[in-house]
């Protein structure tokens, strides 16, 4: 959205505001990130001692005015709103007046278009909160802005706290607002606000977050045994609540909590942990209670700085991205020369790595859920595909028929246009269509044979080679096979370590699969060959293909044609030789 206030200089824009909070009960602000300058309403020095109108070193100066429990979460807004990470500002803190009483302030801004990201100006304004605001008027509960000021006061006088925060969410409001209209959802948030007043009564105090949100907060000491009953009485309370509305409408309430002794956290810390424990249980299935678990909590903290780290990745041309190849050899003539020292590698299989700052090489399932669940999949996917499928025109130059196989993510498929990001691959590499293959896990797809089918036909059409990938994880249908245009079927590890490994009904539907894709006239290979002794029991089944690490392990392009790549003229002498 743009206010035609981009082009103004700061002095411009402070003229504005200047004239403009003549016309206000707020302060109106100029914030320029850029030059750290902050310019406020002349009115706003009559009740806070700010040393002059406009501050310099402002972000060091504004921290005089600001009550000390809110710095933190003030100086974290403005690192997001310089950083470009955040473009509006809204936060709910307290600013010292000159008796140096705390008095709520709600701030309110947007950072102005720009097209240089170093010229950063945040244009708001201040207004103070009264206390009318610190009371709900739809459930006659307190707000978070008196959530505040009671942790606030307990936290000053010891500089610790200890007891519970239970956070509940009523489960699919939005949806029920929808079908029944607002006014329903309204009765509902009203019945939960009672049913959390009455089972806090006496234990804990009820506030009122957001349309959907409540937390009940103890800080006398009480224990997590006390908020999961009072979580347990809620859900009881709720049901009684949908008795009396006669069952028309039902509704749950999922539920986050964090126990605490002697925690000099400050609340803001206090909230990200029973918001990351509110976020599982609704992960898990929603009406259910999830205790904070630190260890999990860890691992969150370390998946969010994993997708900030790739987010850079991809925004410096995705530095620290790379791909390792893994050989494929031909099952039908597994050495090229008569001793049976020299593999027949016909392709690879190319598998992304990642380089990630403080942490090095990680394997896929450590960042591709990442990926997949941001939606980044879709950028990195099209890198992989551009910088495969250039590796492959490279390496047919010097073997002709070489082949490289992508694995494509299902949700990949699903958030892009997968077949212009193919044809686009394919018009920059200039690869033979016929040497790049495309790996589909079929188990994303099961319950959308349509689907798959319908994708594998769009390949086929652009001649490039479908693999389904991951064969016999899970359930695998056997019905649609016959009608997909795949050219091979990969047997997943872990099917054919089992059979390896000389469990005999593995071995016999393995038999059986191999049969019967090549009797649908595709091809088989087998995953996950670790041993000679692997090769020698699977031989007898007619594989077409072998991959495993008794071939080779994942390597970088330059180890891989060191290692596994044979010129079209040395596979002749090769073959000559036998």
């Amino acid at each position: 959205m743009s206010y035609g206030l981009e082009g103004l200089e700061t002095r411009q824009l402070e003229g504005i505001v200047n004239i403009l909070n003549h016309c206000t009960d707020s302060f109106l602000f100029v914030f320029d990130f850029s030059k750290d300058t902050y310019f406020i309403s002349p009115f706003a020095r009559n009740l806070f001692a700010f040393p002059e109108e406009k501050l310099e070193n402002a972000t060091h100066e504004l921290m005089n005015i600001v009550f000390p429990e809110d710095q933190a979460s003030l100086r974290t807004e403005l690192d997001l709103l310089k950083s470009g990470k955040k473009t509006e500002h809204n936060l709910d803190y307290r600013w010292v007046n000159k008796n140096g009483k705390p008095v709520w302030i709600r701030c309110r801004g947007r950072i102005l278009p720009n097209d240089d990201p170093e010229n950063r100006i945040l244009v708001g304004e201040v207004a103070i909160v009264t206390s009318e605001d610190r009371t709900d008027l739809l459930t006659g509960l307190a707000t978070e802005s008196q959530l505040r000021i009671d942790f606030g006061s307990i936290w000053t006088k010891k500089q610790s706290v200890s007891g519970f925060i239970l956070k509940v969410d009523i489960d699919n409001l939005g949806a029920i607002n929808e079908q029944y209209g607002v006014m329903t959802g309204d009765v509902i948030v009203s019945k939960v606000g009672d049913c959390c007043r009455k089972v806090c009564s006496g234990t804990a105090k009820a506030y009122k977050l957001s349309s959907d949100e409540f937390i009940c907060m103890n800080l006398t000491g009480k224990s997590a045994l006390v908020a999961q009953k009072m979580y347990e009485n809620l859900r009881r309370e709720i049901a009684e609540a949908e008795h009396g509305l006669g069952y028309d409408i039902i509704f749950t309430v999922s539920g986050g909590m964090v126990a605490f002794m002697n925690d000099a956290s400050q609340l803001d810390g206090l909230l990200r942990k029973v918001n990351f424990s509110l976020g599982t249980a609704k992960r898990n299935g929603r009406n259910n209670l999830v205790t904070f678990n630190a260890v999990d909590y860890t691992k969150h903290l370390k998946n969010l700085d994993f997708q900030e780290k790739i987010r850079d990745s991809i925004r410096n041309d995705f530095s620290g991205f790379e791909l390792y190849y893994q050989p494929v050899v031909d099952a039908k003539n597994l050495y090229l020369d008569s001793d049976k020292t020299v593999l027949n590698v016909i392709g690879c299989e190319a598998l992304i790595r990642w380089t990630c700052p403080g942490y090095g090489v990680l394997n896929p399932d450590e960042f591709i859920p990442i990926l997949e669940r941001t939606g980044m999949i879709v950028s990195v996917g099209r890198w992989i595909l551009r910088t495969a499928f250039m590796q492959c025109a490279e390496w047919n130059r010097l073997q002709k028929n070489f082949r490289v196989s992508v694995n494509l993510s299902y949700i990949q498929a699903k958030k892009s246009d997968i077949i212009r990001d193919v044809e686009t691959a394919m018009l920059i590499s200039d690869v033979n269509p016929r040497n790049v293959t495309l790996e589909l896990t079929e188990s994303g797809y099961i319950g959308n044979g349509d689907e798959l089918q319908a994708l594998t036909e769009s390949f086929a059409n652009l001649g490039v080679n479908v693999d389904i990938d991951d064969f016999g994880t899970g359930y695998s249908n056997l019905r649609y096979l016959q009608y997909l245009k795949a050219n091979t079927l990969k047997l997943d590890y872990t099917f054919v370590q089992k059979a390896t490994g000389g469990n005999e009904g593995d071995r016999k539907i393995i038999k059986h699969i191999t049969q019967m894709a090549h009797e649908l006239g595709m091809q088989v290979c087998m995953e996950g060959i670790e041993e000679k002794s692997d090769i020698e029991k699977l031989i007898a089944y007619g594989p077409d293909k072998f991959q495993g690490f008794y071939f080779g392990r994942p390597c970088n392009n330059v180890d891989f044609r060191e290692h596994h790549l044979r010129p079209d003229a040395t596979r002749d002498i090769y073959k000559k030789a036998k």
